[in-house]
């Protein structure tokens, strides 16, 4: 079932709303309650006050007011609120939005919208409108508006995607037979969870478990060995040994990992030229895919 989901995911077969349903069912196999949690709130949005929102779901924005007036007539202007966050005391940035918005509610807003620069609004209440009139001692302001992008929220969607990707190409490999014979001991618990903090937050900082120096190893282990199979097919896709020499210094000279990614992809385009001026036989769209679990 899940190198099923890996594979239907990443060929963008399924949606994500649609992966993250199918996952569930491998969160409750492991009994992670942070996986069963994040997976939860990403279909449902995050509704509860209580949730704590994570970074990639909080997007700069521009802010933009619509001034009337009998002799000017109607016409919206950018506003500077960089001093105006102090003065209405919020408990985050007014240039920032929180997109609480569940999975499904965004992949149906993009879909419906087809120029990838256009921009959504989101109004503010007449509250708040009047509290900017005072600010700004400007009372023919008569709305106030928030103003992003739709290629962030696709930067969402994307981000999302990855990290769900990522989790499970590595559940996979920690534990090959995950839908057969799993076993809830201590040990596959600390690996699980570390695997699932890494990918979805960024680090192990909100592990409750102590993780010690043998844990360690073999995250560092299985990372190692998911490297080494994907060299090794790529090998077997015929790429030759020398160019199999540069994507392994690619992983172990650099240490950003979306400097990492770019790298990758260029040596993907760069392997790309060279099969068709040497008559190399390469299955670019196997190569894309080998490249894409690097990353």
């Amino acid at each position: 079932m899940i190198k099923e989901l890996i594979t239907d995911l990443t060929y963008d077969k399924i949606s994500l709303s649609q992966a993250l349903n199918r996952a569930k069912l491998i969160a409750y196999d492991l009994q992670n309650t942070d996986f069963k949690n994040w997976i939860s709130k990403e279909i449902n949005g995050y509704i509860n006050e209580k949730d704590k929102l994570p970074e990639y779901r909080i997007i700069q924005c521009d802010i933009f007011g619509t001034i009337e007036n009998p002799f000017i007539g109607k016409r919206q202007v950018p506003i500077d609120a960089s001093s105006i966050n102090e003065d209405l005391e919020l408990d985050h940035n007014i240039n920032e939005m929180r997109v609480l918005q569940s999975v499904s509610t965004i992949e149906k807003s993009l879909s419906q919208t087809e120029n990838e620069g256009a921009y959504g609004y989101d109004d503010f209440p007449i509250t708040t409108v009047k509290i900017f009139q005072k600010i700004c001692n400007q009372p023919d302001l008569t709305a106030i508006k928030r103003r992003i992008q739709f290629s962030q929220l696709n930067h969402i969607i994307n981000l999302t995607k990855h990290k769900l990707i990522d989790t499970l190409l590595d559940l996979k490999m920690a534990f090959p037979n995950l839908e057969n014979d799993y076993i809830n001991n201590e040990e596959n618990k600390e690996l699980t969870k570390t695997i699932i903090n890494n990918h979805i937050y960024g680090d192990n900082s909100n592990s409750t478990i102590g993780i010690g120096d043998n844990l360690n190893q073999k995250i560092t282990s299985i990372n190692n060995q998911k490297t080494e199979q994907i060299l090794s097919d790529l090998k077997e896709l015929g790429v030759p040994d020398e160019n199999i020499v540069e994507v392994k210094e690619i992983i172990n000279k650099e240490t950003d990992k979306s400097k990492i990614g770019k790298k990758l992809i260029n040596w993907v385009g760069k392997m790309s030229t060279k099969a068709v001026e040497k008559g190399i036989e390469l299955n670019i769209p196997l190569l894309i895919e080998k490249i894409q679990e690097l990353i």
